[in-house]
């Protein structure tokens, strides 16, 4: 049974260590990464602070601190956060001392994650995420719209080809 954490209760914008089951591991793609003005709940100020948005649905955006920036440039072998963007991270909680107190926190694993890839069945190149949409859901909106696995270029192939030889299926 999934459990809900206080701090959910607050629906903050940006993703927390409490959006995390325990021992659960978030494998996300990066979507963009820049300097944002956050709001801070707890002081009641402004601040600009690095934040990475991704392209999954429903995984609200996560502030990054330096441990976390540098691990992705570790992971990725790039310091720049233009080159991260489409690369895939796995989110986990992690116990840290601050404050003066341990508490947790959202740490980056030190490997690039294990991600299942999708190849496309007409060109067999690997479908791969682009405006916003991860490579599943492209697979699955070709598979609703094609009847198989396509990346974007052979599904606008297929339209145009579906488009000018209708259906004998619906005859």
């Amino acid at each position: 049974m999934e459990k809900t954490h206080w701090k959910k209760l607050d629906n903050p914008d940006y993703l927390g260590a409490y959006a995390l089951q325990p021992g659960q591991d978030l494998v996300v793609q990066i979507k963009s990464v820049g300097q944002e003005e956050v709001y801070n709940t707890t002081n009641n100020k402004k601040e600009v602070c690095t934040v990475v948005h991704f392209m999954d649905k429903g995984v609200k955006p996560m502030i990054l601190n330096v441990t976390n920036c540098k691990t992705i440039s570790k992971i990725y072998d790039t310091p720049y956060i233009e080159d991260w963007t489409g690369k895939y991270i796995s989110i986990y909680i992690a116990k840290v001392k601050a404050f003066g107190e341990t508490v947790e926190a959202l740490r980056i694993r030190n490997r690039v994650p294990t991600v299942e890839k999708i190849y496309c069945e007409d060109c067999k190149k690997e479908i791969v995420g682009v405006s916003g949409k991860t490579a599943e859901e492209i697979a699955d909106i070709a598979v609703r719209n094609c009847r198989r696995k396509l990346c974007v270029e052979c599904m606008k192939k297929e339209k145009e080809r579906m488009e000018k030889q209708p259906d004998s299926e619906s005859e």
